[in-house]
């Protein structure tokens, strides 16, 4: 792109001189804005070094944005999207996003938050290293206009995490995501033989279970297949039951818009840099377990899962998870990512995982007073506590705060802060 200074609507200010260049950092504040960078966007997701970054790409940024920043949605949330430029080169892009919180208190999150499911930013690793990450992290600092920056799911290996490291606080709870690495797996037979003989014999006779039951087959669908976006409304629909089965919250997935975004995920992304694929475990012709997830690179995320509750006692979610895992050891995947969500299930279907911290650094007093005492301090006792609830009560629970944001909104006043610590 042929960029003068002055050529872009977006806010401006220039960086001290560093190493006698002149460098712009610009915030990117509307759906416009952000198009037109598409292709300095797709080119830095290229250049970027770090794995996990998938959720900071021009499809998954712009989808949502479509998605949810139209309308109403908008007086409460904006992009904030900040790029570093060194005259016509873009050396780093960070997207997040403006939003209210409770009250008045505005926080900076990623853009996408909480559906992102790592914090981090794109950069070109010949042009931008930890010295200039840090003077723009100031200057991002000094001009922002929220309460505070929080993040969280942030690499603890990524560049992010050592520009704001011993910036702000952090909840003492530790986050990581858990993954199967794929790197030294020749193929799915040899993987399969090298599991303990217990854990073989139990998927075996699962699958055996629901053989007994019809024809058991399993389809990966793409955008381009004509049934995929009913196959995803599918998918959250059996997922928005299992959430009010098991008393589980997850406001967003009830989100009209959610299904509007996710059937866009995918339109503007080149091969195996955005890729979205919708796996059906069926019965019969009919699903009973179902998973999207997005290819980045070699990294496969595994998004949304679903299943059938009417086939719970089959496990198919488990037949379906292996039917994924030869997918992806037969696509050439070297990372199968579970994400951030801390469930017990994981460990049998992973080998390794990525340790993630969570930094909240306050830019007014009233960030300060947000930081330690909500996001450090009394948010993850609440997540804890509620998480620690059987079912039946998490359903009660859930019931009642359905009502109360019935009342309040999900940004409608103090109450909302005790909305928003479960997800």
């Amino acid at each position: 792109m042929n960029r003068t200074s002055g050529s872009n609507a977006g806010r401006r200010w220039t960086l001290p001189i560093v190493q006698n260049r002149r460098l712009e950092l610009e915030c990117l504040e509307t759906l416009d804005e952000l198009v037109a960078l598409k292709e300095e966007w797709q080119a830095l997701e290229q250049r970027t070094p770090e794995p996990f970054t998938y959720f900071q790409s021009f499809d998954w940024c712009i989808s949502w944005c479509r998605a949810f920043l139209d309308g109403e949605a908008a007086a409460d949330q904006r992009p904030s999207v900040y790029v570093l430029w060194d005259g016509g080169e873009c050396l780093m892009i960070w997207p997040l996003m403006t939003r209210r919180v409770a009250g008045t208190v505005r926080a900076v999150v990623p853009l996408s938050a909480p559906m992102n499911q790592y914090a981090a930013l794109l950069y070109d690793p010949a042009r931008f290293d930890l010295t200039l990450g840090k003077r723009v992290f100031d200057g991002i600092c000094s001009r922002s206009e929220g309460d505070a920056i929080c993040l969280d799911h942030v690499p603890q290996t990524g560049l992010l995490a050592r520009m704001i490291g011993g910036r702000g606080v952090s909840p003492l709870t530790e986050q990581q995501s858990s993954i199967l690495d794929l790197t030294d797996i020749a193929d799915w037979e040899s993987h399969h033989r090298a599991l303990p003989r217990k854990q073989r014999l139990q998927r075996n006779s699962r699958r055996n279970r629901l053989e007994k039951l019809g024809r058991l087959d399993y389809r990966v669908l793409t955008p381009a297949d004509a049934d995929y976006a009913d196959q995803v409304d599918r998918c959250i629909a059996m997922k928005q039951d299992w959430l009010k089965g098991t008393g589980r919250l997850g406001r967003d997935l009830f989100d009209p818009r959610f299904a509007a975004f996710l059937r866009g995920l995918g339109q503007g992304a080149g091969p195996d840099e955005g890729c979205v694929y919708l796996h059906a475990l069926t019965l019969d012709g009919v699903p009973i377990a179902m998973e999207l997830g997005m290819r980045f690179r070699q990294d496969y995320y595994c998004f949304l899962g679903a299943i059938d509750l009417a086939y719970q006692q089959y496990s198919p979610g488990k037949v379906q998870m292996e039917s994924a895992q030869r997918w992806a050891i037969e696509s050439g995947i070297h990372r199968f990512d579970f994400l951030n969500d801390p469930s017990a299930y994981k460990s049998s279907w992973t080998n390794t995982s990525e340790p993630l911290t969570a930094l909240y650094v306050p830019l007014t007093a009233l960030g300060q007073v947000y930081c330690r005492q909500w996001m450090a301090g009394l948010r993850p006792r609440l997540r804890a506590l509620y998480h620690g609830l059987r079912p039946a009560w998490r359903g009660r629970f859930r019931h009642v705060l359905d009502r109360l944001q019935g009342l309040v909104g999900r940004v409608g006043g103090s109450m909302s802060l005790v909305l928003c610590c479960i997800p």
